[in-house]
């Protein structure tokens, strides 16, 4: 889900792709291409193999990152300060925030903890050794590094070397986040469900909400289906190869469109899905679902005591409207519009929110989500920082290429 963590690419093709290498001996991105706007899944081959570091790459990354960087700036200039003053007063946000009493940063300091202790818990779910509070000490580095590195999959590279360091084995280490992302991704597409029930349950349902509940069908229907084929693929040798069919025939006939003539192993690719994680996915796949979905509510709750707080009113934006909105974001966002997760979010959030609430409210609107972002987006990137160094003490703060090849060389 969109709090979950707001980094990540996507490339798609093989669940397992090739990882990226930093080989300036300052840092190693390591990791897979995510389907999530949050998460990525290693490539247990190329992880295993020092060659899949190649030194040609060092240029090619650096200009990658500084390029990725860049984008960054912009769509936060472009968002932050050519669109949002258009229609937002910024002295009215500023005065909005600056009414908040002490009591009110704790009430949003205590729910921001409680959220990334939750959100912790999947990497406690999938990866045995991680300890609830070293979840919770992932999930930050990962939303922390994420977010002020956009650099495609580097932040679940940077986990998956704290985990080593934790002396967590190279199969566990490499499965959890795998498998990490991959279930990232499913829970996002389960929680508009929850949030058009909420707001049916409410009577909240009005006639400008049907486009959220179609929205709602077709994500739950999306979830549904992948889980079953996730979990079907996982159990049956022979299934694992009818859907690999299917699907192979599927991108193919994509590919032929686009006029391209490769041919993807789609097959492989399940297979290689299935010997790698497989098992993790029998024994833990639908806990971690759970957990991922649990983690959701102390981020709405917050999501709603942030706009309360910043002065909109239950009657002018409802809870379940809040909520359907933070639920259709968390879908919409599934696609990383731009790196690092920021400025896009925020506007979505202020559009979805100010077509319900009316132009009068756009500045308590704003307030509101700024705040919320705070614990969400920024807060995630200094304390990262801190723990990576507390982390990897006596140690470069982001893994080295000699680190990483020590590791691989060295796979138990």
């Amino acid at each position: 889900m969109e709090p979950t963590t707001d980094s990540g690419t996507t490339s798609g093709g093989d669940p397992s792709a090739t990882a990226g290498a930093e080989t300036s001996g300052d840092a190693v991105p390591l990791g897979a291409s995510a389907s999530t706007g949050s998460g990525a899944e290693p490539n247990p081959d190329a992880m295993a193999s020092p060659s899949a570091i190649a030194p040609t790459a060092d240029s090619q990354s650096r200009r990658a990152a500084l390029l990725r960087s860049g984008i960054l700036i912009l769509v936060l200039f472009v968002v932050f300060g050519l669109i949002l003053p258009r229609f937002v007063d910024y002295q009215e946000v500023a005065q909005s925030l600056a009414a908040l009493s002490i009591q009110q940063i704790v009430v949003m300091t205590v729910l921001g903890l409680i959220a990334w202790f939750v959100c912790g818990q999947l990497f406690t779910v999938l990866t045995p050794g991680i300890t609830p509070l070293r979840g919770m000490v992932a999930y930050l580095i990962l939303s922390g590094i994420g977010s002020s590195i956009p650099f495609g999959p580097w932040s679940m590279g940077v986990v998956w070397v704290v985990f080593r360091n934790w002396r967590i084995s190279f199969q566990d280490s490499t499965s959890g986040i795998a498998l990490y992302g991959i279930i990232n991704t499913l829970s996002r597409f389960a929680l508009p469900i929850f949030a058009i029930g909420f707001i049916l349950m409410t009577g909240e349902l009005g006639t400008g909400r049907r486009a959220a509940l179609v929205i709602s069908i077709i994500s739950g229907a999306i979830f549904v289906i992948a889980v079953i084929v996730m979990l079907t693929v996982v159990r049956s040798d022979r299934a694992a190869n009818k859907v690999a069919e299917i699907v192979e025939r599927f991108v193919s006939w994509i590919l032929r469109k686009l006029g391209r003539h490769e041919q993807p192993d789609v097959d492989g690719s399940i297979h290689r899905f299935r010997d790698s994680v497989g098992d993790l996915v029998r024994r833990r796949g639908l806990a971690g679902l759970g957990v991922t979905l649990l983690a959701q509510v102390p981020w709405s709750i917050a999501f709603v005591t942030a706009l309360r707080f910043t002065g909109v009113p239950a009657d002018i934006v409802s809870s379940g409207e809040i909520i359907g909105v933070f639920a259709l974001v968390a879908v919409i966002t599934i696609i990383p519009i731009s790196p690092g997760g920021a400025g896009v979010p925020e506007l979505l959030y202020i559009s979805f929110l100010s077509a319900i609430a009316g132009p009068d409210w756009e500045a308590q609107i704003t307030a509101g989500v700024f705040l919320f972002r705070l614990y969400v987006w920024f807060l995630p990137i200094p304390i990262a920082w801190i723990l990576l160094k507390a982390v990897r003490r006596g140690k470069p703060v982001l893994p080295t290429t000699a680190e990483l090849k020590g590791f691989t060389s060295t796979a138990s």
